[in-house]
């Protein structure tokens, strides 16, 4: 098992809307952005998703694709939240961090545990079955 020590923030659903200006240009573009606290959550996970890495690479060695990734998440409050949105931040970094090759169909069968509320230890904790 591995753990990622923060709030699991929903990737899908905290998005914000910037517009850039070309100074060359002055043509405006709109963009779709992360929100600051997925920025922030991004940042502060860096290093669980670093020192893990080795463990979790073990814990697929032998294993057949697609792998079957438990998530048991500790959330910080009773506040609701979607499995499949605060997922996607998780399965999105493991595939930056090459955890895994891609987070489709082929490669990834995600299995939820569950929940609970610990404001000390929010995070989430991931097992291979």
């Amino acid at each position: 098992m591995i753990f990622i020590a923060g709030n699991t923030p929903s990737s899908k659903n905290s998005k914000r809307i910037i517009t850039i200006t070309n100074k060359k240009t002055g043509k405006k573009t709109t963009r779709l952005i992360n929100s600051e606290v997925t920025e922030k959550y991004i940042k502060s996970s860096k290093v669980d998703w670093l020192v893990n890495k080795n463990e979790f690479l073990k814990m697929i060695k032998d294993k057949e694709k697609p792998y079957k990734i438990e998530l048991y998440f500790i959330r910080d409050s009773k506040r609701r939240f979607d499995y499949i949105n605060a997922t996607q931040i998780i399965f999105d970094l493991m595939q930056e961090y090459g955890y895994i090759e891609d987070d489709d169909s082929q490669n990834i069968i995600p299995v939820f545990k569950g929940f609970e509320v610990d404001k000390t230890k929010a995070g989430v904790e991931i097992r291979v079955l």
